[in-house]
Parts: C-alpha cells; structure tokens; sequence
C-alpha cells in the first residue's frame, strides 16, 4: 500500500491523541467522516497503524526506576532468553543491536534493589552493563 500526505497526516494526528473523535479529526483535515475512516482501516490492515495505546505515567504508579541494559547473549541462548524476557512486564523495550552487547533493554522497576535482582537474573544469559536514567530529556511514542 501507498500512502499519500494525507494518511500522513492522519497518523500524525493519531500520534498525538488517538482519543480524538473522528468528527473532529475529520474537520480538521477537510474531509469526510467515512473517507476518514476507511483511511484508518486501510492503514491498521496494511500495518501503518500497529495500535492505540495509552500514555501512562509510569512514575505515578511505581515504577521510580528507569535504565538501560545491555547484554551480551550467546546465539544458543538467545531462544530461552526471548522466552524470558517475554514473560517480563518491567520491560519496554528490547532491540537486538550491534557492536560489543548483543541486546539493549530499556527497563522500569519500583526500586533500585528490583533493578539488582532482575540484573541478576539476566546475567545467566551473559554480561550485562546497566545505565540508571536521572531524567529524560526528550521522550516520543
């Protein structure tokens, strides 16, 4: 599927409140309702639009501690970690990378001892090195 400026500037408008009526999303953008959301569809059927989700303040309901790891993880492992860590509700986010470090985890704990004992759970999988996030700067979805 191509997209056009349009569907471009209705994931945009997504982007920053998927909650909006149609209505209102569809006047802004100058067209029909039902033009709107046969985009919409097209766009979640092609894979443009994975989801809606919710923004949630992960500090307010706990989790205090934010970092990132990265492991390095053995090939013949890598299937029991992927089982893992899939099982793991206090990360966000894995990506498999390059350079010394085979995978970087971004994670939220409540404290900084659930931080040490997940840590210590990865290192069955290889060496890890652990940043602690101070604050962050600059956070898009």
């Amino acid at each position: 599927m191509n997209i056009d400026e349009m569907d471009v500037q209705i994931m945009n408008l997504l982007k920053i409140d998927a909650r909006r009526p149609v209505e209102a999303m569809a006047g802004e953008l100058g067209i029909e309702v039902s033009e709107l959301t046969y985009r919409m569809d097209n766009l979640e059927k092609a894979g443009f639009i994975k989801g809606y989700y919710t923004d949630i303040d992960l500090e307010k309901i706990g989790y205090r501690i934010k970092a990132f790891i990265m492991i390095s993880v053995l090939p013949e492992d890598q299937r029991k970690f992927y089982d893992f860590i899939q099982k793991e509700d206090s990360i966000l986010e894995c990506s498999h990378i390059t350079g010394p470090f085979s995978m970087l985890m971004k994670v939220v704990f409540p404290s900084t001892a659930d931080l040490d004992t997940f840590i210590g759970q990865l290192q069955e999988f290889g060496r890890t090195e652990t940043q602690v996030v101070f604050s962050t700067v600059l956070e898009r979805h």
